[in-house]
């Protein structure tokens, strides 16, 4: 049976530093090294208020990028046009990606896909994989955390490997907790590069709040999409 499928945009007028949402990653600063120069093909899944979408740009790549956020894909387009970049930005599902086949050079979902119920997450990497080009790359973030230790808060937990957040900016939008054999499974099509285990903290930096999260984090994930044989 089909899990019932629910997606909910981030609120950003919600956010109130927009700091660490202007400065691109380093992992993610380092992919041109990979995907070689410009005009490779960049898809920016879940953009965001487009620090990623900027930087490619910046570079030269042909970007296009996609968020659920009407607010997020003004702030990409403004941000873009501030800085005489071209990109292009649409307002969309991640669940419905329309572009065509073993089209890009680079898909990007940096802290994207995991909001999502598990079947529609499965559904949006095989997506993933098929707009990718032969011998092209995936980066991405999957939300992960210790089988045994329940969640952190009881309140929105649907099972034990996903929960609803019922704070702002991102109340209501499920959360899928991948285990390693998860990952593992969700990318068996791809030839994984890089895969190792993050744990985030924000301020205000305290024992007792690291410990609470402590065995939260994700996977930060690079894969290749195989050359055709």
């Amino acid at each position: 049976m089909k899990e019932k499928s629910l997606q909910v945009s981030w609120d950003w007028s919600k956010v109130e530093d927009f700091t660490y949402w202007k400065i691109p990653d380093g992992y993610v600063m380092s992919l041109p090294y990979y995907i070689g120069k410009p005009p490779a093909r960049i898809f920016d899944l879940g953009c965001g208020v487009g620090r990623h979408t900027v930087y490619f740009a910046s570079l030269g790549y042909e970007v296009d990028a996609l968020d659920l956020s009407s607010d997020a894909v003004k702030s990409t387009q403004e941000w873009l046009k501030k800085d005489r970049l071209k990109a292009n930005v649409y307002k969309g599902k991640m669940t419905d990606i329309t572009q065509p086949d073993n089209h890009y050079d680079l898909v990007l979902a940096f802290n994207v896909i995991y909001h999502a119920f598990k079947d529609d997450m499965i559904h949006v990497i095989n997506e993933i994989y098929r707009i990718i080009k032969p011998g092209g790359f995936f980066f991405g973030t999957i939300l992960t955390k210790d089988p045994n230790q329940p969640f952190y808060d009881s309140k929105g937990v649907i099972d034990e490997q996903t929960l609803i957040k019922l704070e702002e900016p991102e109340k209501g939008i499920p959360h899928f907790f991948s285990y390693t054999e998860d990952v593992l499974e969700f990318f068996k099509e791809f030839e994984l590069k890089d895969l190792y285990y993050k744990e985030w903290y924000r301020p205000p930096y305290t024992i007792d709040g690291i410990k609470d999260k402590k065995g939260y984090g994700h996977y930060i994930l690079f894969a290749q999409k195989p050359e055709k044989k």
